[in-house]
């Protein structure tokens, strides 16, 4: 499985992962995946290249509340969520 950052999100989407960041008090980054297709792996290579370097965010300790907030809005949204220190 390959994820990379979500684009297009719509206008609920985006108000979900607003209210999950407001809640948390953390950035929270939402990744769409999908599963690996070797055959593609020429392309990917070449668009993550031209992405530029990659981006490091220490992630945000949740408690079980949070992660469970998290686990429910990853399950509306169908996405991977990740919450960061911003």
């Amino acid at each position: 499985m390959i994820c990379e950052i979500a684009r297009n999100l719509d206008d609920d989407q985006l108000e979900t992962v607003h209210a999950l960041e407001t809640d948390l008090g953390a950035l929270v980054i939402a990744f769409a995946c999908r599963t690996f297709e070797p055959e593609r792996e020429e392309r990917l290579r070449k668009t993550m290249d031209a992405l530029g370097p990659i981006l490091v965010a220490e992630p945000v300790a949740a408690d079980d509340e949070q992660l469970e907030k998290l686990r429910a809005a990853e399950a509306e949204l169908g996405m991977a969520l990740v919450a960061v220190r911003g």
